[in-house]
């Protein structure tokens, strides 16, 4: 997504200030220097910054008109434990907007939340929107208690997102200086502009796993909610300069009509149209027993992104150029080696 973003600013002229964890790193700026060249109007300086690393981010933000924090730690392929997933979000924010009261000069902070900050439990069918939260009807949920973090394991990332999104909000409210957006997307899908964004366990992981012929064992218990990373880098890069944000906007990326929200029968079909000659994978053998058990999918998390539509003019990708450009760069970057038909 922060790869995205950066795309979708220089498109429009701006001078970005990248930060990365090491500027030495192929993986980490490769594709980003190739961005710098294609995108003219617009340029890139690298930093090294760390969340943890409180002032690491005073430097790259001096003079900067607006700060978009994309960045937190995550649990793919065993990365980071529960404990890790909360303090990256939570701390390492409270350590971004540190430096963004001492830059003094920000007028914008656009924080990437997620779709798991909104999406709370609720009935089949409801239709989620930016006015829910993740910690709506959690009263006596065990799973949702901040003294029991080391062991809730994803439950850790929806409090942590709560949790930094209102950060954002309660500090930029008492600073007076900036305001603070956030942007929550849902299952992000699309183009992969390097080989380090397939992580495992990703969501565009699973999808490569499907392509090579393999069962996708990721939410086939209920429904895949897309959004194409480009439209949430646009997202981003809308928000910059549109009059309508105010402190505490959010807004959801997710679906732009029921055609986005789908079950991974239906996701093996899409699959199997667009790439003709591959054997996709689909469910796993326990769905059998699932739908004899409960008749049909989980019908949620619903939810579209209505607001980011009418309030930012954000136009979406359709379902079917997501998927096409997601296979299509996991096997550009031989990142998939996709199992043919016999």
């Amino acid at each position: 997504m922060g790869s995205h973003v950066v795309a979708a600013l220089l498109k429009r002229g701006y001078e970005v200030h990248a930060c990365v964890t090491d500027r030495t790193h192929p993986d980490k700026r490769k594709h980003l220097d190739a961005l710098n060249a294609d995108h003219r109007s617009g340029s890139i300086t690298f930093f090294e910054a760390n969340l943890l690393d409180p002032k690491s981010y005073d430097e790259p933000f001096e003079n900067c008109a607006a700060v978009l924090h994309t960045a937190t730690a995550m649990a793919y392929g065993g990365a980071n434990d529960s404990r890790q997933i909360y303090d990256g979000a939570v701390e390492g924010t409270r350590n971004v907007l540190d430096s963004v009261k001492a830059a003094g000069t920000v007028s914008r902070f656009v924080y990437t939340s997620s779709f798991a900050a909104i999406r709370h439990p609720a009935e089949p069918g409801y239709v989620f929107s930016e006015k829910d939260w993740a910690s709506d009807h959690r009263e006596g949920d065990e799973d949702w208690n901040l003294d029991r973090i080391d062991e809730i394991g994803e439950n850790a990332y929806a409090m942590a997102k709560v949790e930094a999104e209102q950060l954002a909000y309660r500090t930029a409210e008492n600073d007076g200086r900036f305001d603070a957006i956030s942007v929550c997307p849902a299952i992000v899908l699309g183009p992969l502009l390097s080989r380090s964004h397939e992580l495992v366990f990703s969501w565009q992981w699973f999808v490569g796993r499907m392509l090579r012929g393999k069962p996708c064992k990721r939410m086939w218990q209920s429904l895949w909610n897309i959004v194409d990373v480009r439209d949430v880098g646009e997202a981003h890069a809308l928000v910059l300069s549109n009059s309508a944000c105010q402190n505490g906007s959010r807004y959801q990326l997710t679906a732009h009509d029921p055609s986005g929200l789908i079950d991974i029968v239906q996701l093996q079909a899409h699959l199997q149209r667009i790439f003709p000659r591959f054997d996709v994978g689909g469910a796993p053998p326990e769905m059998l027993a699932y739908l004899q058990k409960h008749g049909q999918v989980f019908d949620g998390p619903r939810g579209y992104c209505d607001k980011a539509r009418e309030e930012l003019g954000l136009e979406p990708h359709s379902l079917e150029d997501t998927l096409r450009d997601t296979g299509k760069t996991l096997i550009e970057l031989q990142l998939v080696e996709p199992a043919l038909k016999a």
